[in-house]
């Protein structure tokens, strides 16, 4: 928040932060609500990318990494174990092909499935037993 303006930086996560309608998201959602709250106090509400804050890549890998798959999968595990599913990734593809071990209902199988989609380069997932 910057205290002159009344400008708001967000950094959106996760699914959010990548996904094409964010900025639809931030002002139809985020900003109507901050604004019938701090009417006129507030200024813009802006989206921030850590990753890349001069234009640079900022490092970031070019293609499909364990580690990326690995972080989403750490990140929504507590929501499967306790939905009574079991996950676990096998194998990682370079060109975008994750395979995953999973045991539990299909709604929460779908839902990992479209959590991995979003992580960048991933183009495939595959159940395996």
């Amino acid at each position: 928040v910057d205290a002159e303006t009344g400008n708001i930086y967000l950094i959106l996560e996760g699914a959010c932060g990548s996904c094409a309608s964010s900025t639809v998201t931030m002002q139809m959602g985020i900003e109507r609500v901050l604004k019938e709250k701090f009417e006129e106090r507030l200024g813009e509400v802006i989206q921030v990318d850590p990753d890349n804050e001069d234009g640079a890549d900022g490092g970031k890998p070019k293609e499909l990494t364990m580690d990326a798959v690995q972080v989403e999968v750490k990140r929504i595990s507590q929501a499967i174990t306790a939905m009574g599913g079991v996950v676990r990734v096998v194998s990682v593809d370079p060109i975008g092909v994750v395979e995953i071990e999973f045991r539990g209902p299909n709604k929460v199988k779908k839902g990992l499935e479209l959590a991995l989609l979003d992580v960048e380069y991933v183009k495939h997932v595959k159940f395996v037993s």
